[in-house]
């Protein structure tokens, strides 16, 4: 099976109809893989009350389940930076950024 491209917009297009019809949350969240592949870390930067809203809603766990699925995919399909990202929240938006090790550590900051 060969690597689709629009793959990882048309997950992130699914889960913001789901849960972000509303929402006014902006900013970032940045992931890293673990030593197996797998969702490691995020760190995510906005609002805190933003961030209550949007764990409380079950859209973390489901933005996580989903990099995790995403950076497998990727690793399995042997892209470049398949080991850490940025996500970025704009409204009811989506949009991933595959970035290098010193971009994501940066942007974790």
């Amino acid at each position: 099976m060969d690597y689709d491209a629009g793959f990882d917009q048309r997950r992130l297009d699914q889960l913001a109809s789901t849960y972000l019809s509303d929402s006014l949350a902006v900013g970032d969240v940045v992931f890293f893989a673990d030593d197996d592949g797998r969702l490691g870390k995020a760190t995510w930067c906005l609002d805190e009350g933003h961030y209550e809203s949007l764990n409380d809603s079950g859209f973390k766990y489901h933005l996580m389940e989903l990099l995790d699925s995403l950076l497998f995919y990727r690793a399995q399909h042997e892209q470049p930076n398949a080991t850490q990202g940025v996500v970025k929240l704009n409204k009811e938006k989506l949009r991933m950024e595959w970035v290098t090790p010193k971009e994501a550590s940066q942007l974790a900051e």
